[in-house]
């Protein structure tokens, strides 16, 4: 399937925007113009040197159908050039259409399962506790608590599915989550623990400020640290460092390793590709692999942050 390309992009990309259509009309009629001057001239030459009437109007049709010969090449050209777009924007269009078609199937899909784990998590957290004279042993509290976050995580991740739809349907009306910053990072990290990790936190570095427009991204970096240490290394202990500087933020998410006996939950890597993306739209650098005794996840922004006041 041929790549995406936006209406805007593919203008860009033939360097010439709407506004090209108008300037070759006018410079047909600056032609036009021209030429009507050109001819006065030649007329008036012509007469004043006493030149033969037949060969001034000679150079006067030679002169006129150069001209329109060139008008009508330049009209043939900007033809093509505007059926060219107009493919490609209805290229673009069916492109899109596709992607919301698959986002609504893979929506459907996904929240169909997530509403069944919502369903089953909760009936066995209801069924749990009904009859249950004597008090819940430590374990069976941590079972119910476990039901619990399994029911609100499927919860928040329906609504999330349910947001991008909405917003690949209709990008003016959809209502948009809120936009991710540095104070996200506890409640991410309260998710983690939720999940059995057992995750530190260093922030440090100059007195300067992260730029806004990074910070969504450090967000989904340190989240995306923390799911690939649940899913590969289980109950963990996971180090969270933000480091910046003048010149370079750095953000690291280290695991302490497998837990033994875990098994692995393989993966298909497609969230370390799209990080790895965004990073680098941002400027950034992503490195993602093992290290002892476990495995990190280290990206790299080398933008200048704000200096505080």
């Amino acid at each position: 399937m041929a790549p995406h390309r936006s209406p805007d992009v593919a203008i860009e990309r033939s360097g010439r925007g709407p506004g090209h259509a108008v300037a070759v009309v006018g410079l047909g009629a600056a032609a036009a113009i021209g030429l009507g001057i050109a001819v006065v001239g030649i007329v008036s030459v012509g007469a004043v040197m006493g030149i033969d009437p037949r060969v001034t109007a000679v150079v006067v049709l030679t002169a006129i159908l150069a001209t329109a010969a060139w008008l009508l090449l330049r009209a043939r050209r900007e033809r093509a050039r505007l059926a060219a777009q107009v493919d490609d924007l209805e290229v673009s269009a069916l492109l899109l259409a596709e992607r919301v078609r698959v986002a609504r199937d893979v929506h459907d899909l996904v929240s169909h399962g997530l509403g069944m784990i919502t369903v089953r998590a909760a009936s066995a957290a209801f069924l749990a506790q009904q009859g249950a004279d004597p008090p819940p042993t430590a374990r069976e509290t941590a079972l119910l608590d476990a039901l619990g976050d399994i029911e609100r995580i499927s919860r928040e991740a329906t609504d999330g599915l349910r947001r991008t739809l909405d917003a690949l349907r209709n990008p003016d009306d959809a209502a948009l989550a809120p936009i991710d910053s540095l104070d996200t990072i506890p409640a991410v990290m309260k998710h983690a623990q939720a999940a059995g990790l057992r995750v530190g936190y260093t922030y440090g570095g100059a007195e300067t400020i992260i730029p806004a427009s990074i910070q969504p991204t450090i967000v989904a970096v340190v989240r995306e640290g923390l799911a690939n240490a649940a899913r590969h290394a289980g109950p963990t202990s996971v180090e969270v460092t933000i480091d910046h500087d003048p010149g370079a933020v750095t953000v690291l998410v280290r695991d302490a390793g497998p837990t033994p006996g875990w098994a692995a939950e393989p993966g298909a890597r497609h969230g370390l590709l799209g990080l790895r993306e965004r990073v680098a739209a941002q400027g950034g650098r992503l490195h993602a692999g093992p290290t002892m005794p476990g495995y990190e996840l280290r990206a790299v922004f080398p933008q200048m942050p704000q200096v505080s006041q």
